[in-house]
């Protein structure tokens, strides 16, 4: 029987899972350059895993593979670094195909990777910055690697932030107006359209293997806020000092839904145990209707 380790935060107490190992099993993590990104694939390593990590950049995602290996002390073919850029769905695309012509089993999918813009940019495929990275390119990666996903009865875990609560209740504005653009309105859009798709995964394809979750890692300082207004990093400063979590800290809910028998899937989680997000995440209709939108725009500009 699995123990289990309990580790107090700033809220509450966290339980992950001890004495358990994971040689056979391959997992995916985005965003692993640092952070709890790094984190977790330096643990999930550590009890044995294989480990891919999709990172930007060819020369950067080997360089930080290498990294992790030395770090959590395993073997070359534990820890593999493929360049992966969830802005440009064409290098999506390019990262998935690694992924299906050699894995043969995904045990587990993190999707950790986001990003923070102060200014109204534009992904490679047209996408507003923030939710074309943190949503529409998780989405669609989801979406490729989905049938090996549906066959190793796979987790997957989307790393999303309580900033989701900031949307109204009309939901996300898909015209995505850039005058004026407010960044941290953005930000919350593509965290909960993150939430949806777990939900909606789950919906989808429980039945047929797939266990879906997403997460709040809590308030973290990390290089994710360093694209961030002035005025609004020294709020998540302030926020950080009074509530705030190590990467190490904030990584233990993605691993606690990465490796317990006790998470629920489709459900929210955070500080290791299921929480309460912001009453439009349960609005089935909207979260129908940002999957049929993320669905035609990855048809419209994949085909």
């Amino acid at each position: 029987m699995v123990t289990f380790i309990c580790r107090k935060l700033a809220r509450g107490h966290c339980y992950i899972p001890e004495n358990i190992h994971l040689t056979g099993k391959t997992i995916i993590i985005t965003g692993a350059a640092s952070g709890i990104g790094r984190v977790s694939a330096i643990e999930l390593a550590k009890l044995g895993a294989k480990v891919i990590v999709g990172i930007r950049g060819k020369s950067r995602s080997e360089t930080t593979a290498e990294s992790i290996r030395h770090e959590a002390n395993v073997s070359d073919e534990k820890v593999i670094g493929y360049n992966l850029d969830l802005s440009d769905l064409s290098v999506v695309k390019a990262f998935a195909d690694e992924i299906l012509s050699h894995e043969e089993r995904i045990d587990i999918l993190l999707n950790n990777a986001g990003t923070m813009q102060k200014s109204h940019l534009l992904t490679a495929d047209g996408f507003e910055s923030q939710f074309g990275t943190n949503h529409m390119g998780h989405f669609y990666l989801t979406k490729l690697l989905l049938p090996l996903l549906i066959r190793s009865e796979a987790r997957v875990i989307n790393v999303s932030s309580m900033m989701h609560c900031v949307v109204d209740d009309r939901g996300i504005d898909y015209e995505f107006q850039c005058s004026p653009y407010r960044p941290i309105h953005a930000y919350a859009q593509s965290k909960l359209a993150q939430i949806w798709h777990a939900c909606e995964l789950q919906e989808r394809f429980g039945c047929r293997g797939i266990s879906a979750y997403s997460v709040h890692p809590g308030a973290i300082m990390t290089s994710l806020t360093r694209e961030m207004p002035p005025f609004i990093l020294v709020f998540i400063r302030l926020l950080y000092y009074l509530i705030g979590k190590s990467p190490y800290e904030g990584a233990l809910t993605s691993l606690y839904c990465c490796l317990s028998k006790d998470v629920k899937p489709g459900e929210f989680y955070a500080d290791c145990k299921q929480a309460e997000a912001s009453p439009i995440v349960y609005n089935k209709t909207l979260a129908e209707e940002c999957w049929n939108f993320s669905e035609k725009m990855i048809n419209e500009k994949t085909h």
